[in-house]
């Protein structure tokens, strides 16, 4: 069984949802990615919800290190010590703090070329990176590997070199994390100028589209269910 997730986060101008993924399977209640910083209370009305507690977590998925993905994780881990985080081995050091977040370091660089009126954001965001929790990965997982009985992880880098997606093998539903995102019903390589590497990114969208897939579950966009192929074909023919 699983539900999907709405958090919804305000960036000024827009409001932003994202769509974790939580996963019930046997005894094993997971969350497949955290959301922004302090959206604990909205991921634990979420849970309610769907019938059930912080403390009924056991694990934490985390597909990559990104700010809106690992935001919630250390208050997630306050309100329920015993939950397993889970990661890939790229993505470990960053999640853990032991290594400065590509992020950062890319928003660093890009800084660099702009302009003093353009530069108070680039520093803002930048000084806003260097605030998120960063918390202990206890299992490093990889392509193949499962979290859980038909639960099933699939290596997707490219929007990040540790990037991993789940799949839900008994209903071939994958959760895409950022390997993909969906907007204004056609799927789209998310954030294109945040994708560290767009040739692995796409040879990550080719292994998506050999899948055979009933249901997409993206991050940004939420649930896709019609033209998958047909949306994959067309993202990776223009590309």
């Amino acid at each position: 069984m699983y539900n999907i997730l709405t958090l919804k986060f305000d960036m000024g101008k827009d409001l932003i949802e994202v769509h974790p993924l939580l996963i019930q399977e046997g005894e094993e209640l997971i969350l497949c990615d955290a959301g922004y910083p302090n959206q604990l209370q909205q991921i634990e009305l979420e849970l309610k919800r769907c019938g059930f507690t912080m403390r009924d977590l056991t694990k934490i998925f985390i597909s990559h290190h990104d700010h809106d993905h690992i935001g919630s994780i250390g208050q997630l881990k306050e309100n329920n010590p015993s939950v397993e985080i889970i990661t890939s081995e790229i993505e470990k050091p960053f999640v853990e703090g032991t290594e400065k977040s590509l992020r950062l370091i890319q928003a660093e660089e890009y800084n660099e070329s702009l302009n003093e009126e353009e530069k108070e954001f680039g520093e803002a965001f930048a000084n806003y990176l260097k605030t998120i929790n960063s918390v202990k990965v206890n299992t490093i997982v990889g392509d193949g590997d499962y979290i859980a009985k038909g639960v099933k992880v699939v290596s997707t880098p490219g929007h990040t070199p540790g990037h991993q997606s789940i799949l839900l093998e008994s209903e071939s539903i994958l959760f895409t994390g950022d390997a993909l995102a969906f907007e204004n019903n056609r799927l789209i390589i998310a954030n294109p100028e945040f994708t560290l590497d767009i040739d692995e990114c796409m040879k990550s969208i080719r292994k998506i589209s050999d899948m055979k897939l009933s249901k997409l579950i993206c991050y940004h966009g939420g649930l896709v269910e019609n033209g998958i192929s047909e949306s994959l074909s067309e993202l990776l023919e223009n590309e």
